[in-house]
């Protein structure tokens, strides 16, 4: 009786198994067949030499002829010039990747609704082995992911990604390459501007940017920063002339301004401003021959003065290099220097009562440091030199190597002090809350 029990339970184990298999087996075989993409051609974008695009639906517009030259793509046709290579390159990873999603009969009286008949664009494109492709564009379908497309004259229609029909509708304008000035702001060794304000030249030194004209001073790396940056980034708004026929016509063969960016190695880039066109300016890369219109942003830019590019720190210390502060203001006189046996520790020389007590010395060097002037004074009047001949705050700052520069910061005058300091002529002219800041008591700096 046991053999028999067993063997009937293992019987139903067995047609139990045999119904799951024949039920996955019929589940399986009953859910639709999921069909990989296939893309719309078995190349590499590297493949891609050459590329032509034209939109039939707009006659009048020439086709534009791309070709591969070393790693960069040029504009032959209808101009010969560089192509904007990022677009470019898209449009062509567009194609090499581009999967069909779903396919449409191609019957004739269909064409004209897909968009085809004439089509939006066609792209005729030639690869490195000497194969070539051709693809037409179509409307965007009704779901609008997607455009109709016919790929190398097939006779049914495509449906394939809705972005390489927006780079396709692309016109020459967004094509090109629309860059104002080839340099790398980066590696510019020396600048010269010619503006409405006079000369300006500039060299770069130990990494310290420094005018040398119209006179030596200090440059802001920040301003020059942001002036080199703004001409390397700057794009055209339009192209005005693809050839400089009449130069003068533009207010280009005696320009308003002339930029000259000139890397380590002697490599120059020049850019000239002309008139003024409604809200932009005529202007031209000398290299090229293209004439173009510029913001009037960069405009402004390139009109900064001598005074908008120097530096305009008061005192060019850094704090871990200081070893001794002394102040002397409204408030009397304190001095502080840096334990010999802790030099990350400050205490107080003076006042007497405070002698030896440890000492916030950031709480004097921090707005010491960051004074920075509205305007420097070259050759200040003898009413400004009268004003420093009373200063309200003068401060001794003594650096690690003994030497020492003296700040003299004068009354308020409306709302500006002057101050200046012994290594040098200039005056300051600085927001009067600076000099509040350095009225300081011994209780304001004490631990």
């Amino acid at each position: 009786m046991i053999v028999k029990k067993t063997t009937l339970i293992t019987l139903g184990i067995a047609v139990v198994l045999a119904g799951a298999v024949y039920y996955f087996d019929w589940r399986r075989g009953s859910e639709p067949k999921v069909t990989p993409p296939k893309r719309a051609y078995s190349i590499q974008a590297s493949d891609v030499v050459s590329l032509t695009l034209a939109h039939p639906n707009q006659p009048g517009e020439a086709a534009i002829h791309f070709a591969k030259r070393g790693e960069s793509w040029q504009i032959i046709q209808p101009v010969d010039t560089s192509a904007d290579q990022s677009t470019v390159d898209g449009l062509v990873d567009q194609l090499a990747s581009a999967e069909v999603s779903q396919t449409e009969p191609d019957t004739p009286d269909r064409l004209k609704a897909y968009g085809l008949d004439p089509p939006q664009a066609s792209l005729d494109f030639q690869l490195a082995n000497g194969g070539t492709h051709t693809l037409l564009v179509g409307n965007k379908s009704f779901g609008g992911d997607s455009v109709y497309a016919i790929v190398d004259g097939a006779n049914q229609v495509s449906l394939l990604p809705e972005l390489l029909g927006t780079s396709a509708a692309k016109d020459l304008n967004a094509l090109r390459d629309r860059t104002v000035l080839h340099f790398d702001s980066g590696l510019v060794a020396s600048f010269t501007i010619k503006n409405p304000s006079g000369g300006i030249e500039a060299s770069k030194q130990s990494e310290q940017w420094k005018l040398t004209k119209p006179s030596a001073a200090l440059a802001s790396g920040d301003a020059v920063d942001s002036l080199l940056g703004a001409v390397s980034g700057a794009t055209m708004l339009s192209v005005a002339s693809e050839k400089p026929d009449d130069l003068a016509r533009y207010g280009l063969a005696n320009p308003t301004i002339a930029f000259t960016a000139t890397d380590g190695k002697g490599a120059q880039s020049t850019l000239l401003l002309g008139k003024k066109d409604g809200d932009a300016h005529f202007a031209r890369d000398v290299s090229r021959p293209t004439v173009f219109r510029v913001s009037d942003d960069l405009y402004k830019k390139l009109s900064e003065k001598f005074s908008d590019l120097r530096d305009k720190k008061v005192l060019h210390i850094v704090s871990a290099d200081v070893q001794a502060i002394e102040v002397r203001d409204l408030n009397g006189s304190l001095s502080l220097s840096r334990k010999n046996q802790s030099p990350d520790d400050w205490v107080f020389d003076s006042p007497p009562d405070q002698k030896g007590k440890t000492a916030w010395s950031w709480k004097i060097l921090d707005p010491l440091t960051s004074l920075t002037a509205e305007e420097v004074i070259d050759h200040p009047g003898p009413n400004l030199l009268a004003l420093e001949a009373k200063p309200e705050v003068t401060a001794v700052v003594t650096g690690k190597d003994g030497r020492t520069l003296t700040v003299k910061i004068s009354q308020a005058s409306g709302d500006f002090a002057y101050a200046q300091v012994s290594d040098s002529r200039s005056l300051y002219k600085i927001k009067k809350d600076s000099v509040h800041a350095l009225n300081i008591k011994p209780a304001d700096v004490a631990q």
